[in-house]
């Protein structure tokens, strides 16, 4: 039933466009043939000019000798600084559309949705002033631009004119005052403001305008196209009763993206209610429905399930063609209930982390986390790879939730615990009393997470050999083809990279990210460990603004290795915690004793064994070899000799005599 309602919309509103092509071809006939009476289509129409002093001025000129039976053209003083109350203003006295130049247009058509007609300047205007400016004998030509405007080829310009140009880019008339008071130029040339504040300051300057020619025929285009709006109304008419009283939800966008239609049903839907959506993109409203997305798919038309506001519903999306041409795209939108797949089912689905949750701004961190981001725009399955603890699972959730595919479900599966039937968990099933939606089904057009594949069964990767080759499925018991939609993150540990087959291995890291283990993230460790302290896992401690405390276990925490790093650095952070608490305002040097406490004295003494050799068999080293290594044993844990040739095994004196021996080669090697 579903599939007949939207193919019969997507029929009407085909229908609506060849309607309009027809009335478009009649109206312009019309047009051409009324414009010079003064009426267009007997219909009345109001246009408002933005106009800074001089343009006003001259702007006012002209619209005084226009002789308009059905166009009212309201003329506005407008500045930058004004924009916004000046276009509230006449939207409120029914214009309908704008004219504006220069710096006001840019403004305009950043800041607004509202119909504008932009004052014409091209190449030619430039080098006609810039032509002019070396006749008066200018030198040196300044050329304003402002600074929100496109770009222009200034070498172009100074290769015709023949005279040397200076570009001055601005964004206030302080700063553009400010410029112009220090340029070296001998004349400049600019829009209205520019011609203001140049004749302020006595220097020679040129209006870019053409005078009345380029004003009156953007005020001609500014009424033609309020004709076509006005006229487009009908088609908007028709539009609205097509889909006022139709059971599915209906919208309609361009091809620019941008929201021409749609009913309350959509709205509710998409969890949009009481917004004003007319003009704004669908693609940054609701990402997964994108225009963008739906065309680079190459499809005339796509039947997806989307997770939106909390509820799984049925998206049929369909071309809107002019001849060859794509004019937009019609979405027709019902809740599903074919399966059980309720808010309850989903919304545990979701990712919690963002970049801004991301601690440390080490060179290895920040390097990862902008590839991230990068990859997050991708469609393509991703691989993170990285030791235990390093923030796999947070850099997945980062990038799902940076996606286009954000509000989608995010999903994690352990394949570990994924038993031998793995289709019934992945695929679902509907076999009756067993009716279940499967995790892959569940994800939409979502993000998978998969961890422990090394521990993996086959029947799991007989399940993902069929969607990453074949990107569908059935359900166990189902006769209906299902779609695989998802993009899959998976996680990787070095030592699993062997346990699981090569070909799924390729197709999982079409894209892969490596992140930095803890030891080599430099003072990162040492904010993490402060961050984990003070508000994080360990709980409530007065260690808040501490810094004597930090710099007293710096020491500490860089030499560490933290062997499963995130993990291990929550894990002693908590004991770190209790000692401390127990230990009642400890000194500084207590402080130290508890944090080796909390790592552990051993692990502390193994790694330094394993970085200096030395001390794991002092009978065969030199004592030069020893000796570095007790320094180290000195500097980090605070030993005596006493207690260093006790952990050593080695006499006290013959520990004294290597590092006096030792002391005494190292001056005579510096004399």
């Amino acid at each position: 039933m579903f599939d007949k309602m939207a193919e019969k919309c997507s029929i009407l509103f085909q229908f609506r466009v060849y309607l309009g092509r027809v009335e478009q071809k009649e109206r312009k006939k019309m047009l051409f043939r009324n414009i010079k009476g003064g009426n267009i289509l007997g219909n009345s129409y109001k246009i408002c000019f933005l106009g800074y002093r001089k343009l006003r001025e001259m702007a006012q000129q002209v619209i005084d000798k226009l002789n308009y039976q059905d166009t009212t053209v309201v003329m506005k003083e407008c500045a930058i600084e004004t924009l916004e109350q000046v276009v509230n203003e006449a939207d409120s006295e029914g214009c309908q559309v704008f004219v504006a130049g220069s710096a006001n247009a840019e403004e305009f058509k950043q800041r607004f949705s509202e119909h504008l007609v932009e004052l014409h300047i091209d190449m030619s205007d430039y080098v006609y002033c810039l032509c002019r400016a070396r006749d008066m004998g200018a030198r040196r030509v300044g050329v304003t631009i402002y600074r929100k405007s496109r770009q222009m080829n200034f070498e172009a310009l100074q290769e015709l004119a023949g005279i040397p140009i200076e570009p001055i880019y601005f964004e206030s008339e302080p700063e553009l005052t400010y410029l112009l008071e220090h340029t070296s130029c001998d004349c400049v040339i600019g829009a209205s403001l520019t011609v203001e504040v140049a004749e302020r300051l006595g220097l020679p300057c040129i209006l870019i305008y053409d005078g009345e020619y380029t004003i009156r025929t953007s005020i001609e285009r500014a009424r033609l196209l309020a004709a076509e709006l006005q006229a487009s109304s009908r088609k908007e008419a028709i539009t609205d009763a097509l889909v006022r009283d139709v059971p599915a939800g209906i919208i309609i966008t361009d091809e620019n993206d941008r929201i021409t239609t749609f009913n309350q049903q959509a709205k509710a839907l998409v969890g949009l209610q009481g917004r004003k959506l007319r003009g704004l993109e669908l693609g940054e409203l609701v990402p997964p429905l994108s225009y963008n997305t739906f065309y680079k798919s190459g499809q005339i038309k796509t039947d997806h399930i989307h997770l939106l506001n909390g509820t799984m519903v049925r998206c049929v999306q369909t071309q809107l063609q002019q001849g060859n041409r794509q004019v937009g795209m019609l979405i027709t939108m019902l809740p599903d209930s074919s399966r059980r797949k309720k808010t309850a089912d989903t919304q545990k689905f979701v990712a919690r982390h963002q970049w801004k949750d991301l601690v440390g701004d080490s060179v290895a961190i920040t390097q990862a986390m902008t590839a991230g981001k990068q990859l997050a725009q991708t469609e393509e399955h991703i691989m993170i790879l990285g030791e235990s603890g390093t923030g796999k699972s947070f850099f997945a959730q980062c990038i799902h939730q940076s996606s286009p595919h954000a509000s989608e479900p995010f999903v994690v599966i352990n394949a570990t615990v994924v038993g031998q039937d793995a289709s019934r968990t992945l695929f679902g099933s509907e076999e009756g009393a067993n009716d279940h939606a499967g995790l892959f089904e569940l994800a939409g057009n979502g993000t998978i997470v998969l961890q422990g594949l090394g521990g993996a069964s086959e029947s799991f990767f007989a399940c993902l050999r069929q969607v990453l080759v074949y990107h569908s499925f059935f359900s166990v018991g189902g006769t209906t083809l299902k779609v695989f939609q998802a993009r899959i993150i998976t996680l990787l540990e070095p030592e699993e990279a062997g346990r699981f087959p090569r070909e799924l291995r390729e197709m999982l890291s079409v894209f892969s990210l490596t992140l930095p283990p803890l030891r080599e993230r430099g003072d990162d460790v040492i904010e993490l460990f402060r961050i984990f302290a003070v508000r994080g896992e360990a709980g409530t401690v007065s260690l808040r603004g501490q810094k004597e405390l930090w710099k007293e276990l710096d020491e500490l925490l860089r030499f560490y290795a933290w062997p499963t790093n995130l993990i291990t650095l929550s894990a002693v952070v908590k004991r770190y915690v209790y000692l401390y608490r127990q230990a009642m305002n400890p000194s500084p040097g207590v402080k130290r004793q508890l944090l080796i406490k909390a790592i552990g004295e051993d692990e502390l003494l193994e790694q330094l064994r394993q970085e200096y050799p030395a001390l794991q068999d002092p009978a065969d080293s030199t004592p030069e070899a020893i000796v570095e290594g007790v320094a180290e044993m000195k500097r980090l844990l605070k030993y005596n000799d006493n207690t260093i040739a006790d952990k050593l095994g080695l006499g006290r004196t013959t520990l004294w005599r290597m590092q006096k021996k030792s002391g005494a080669a190292k001056a005579k090697k510096e004399e």
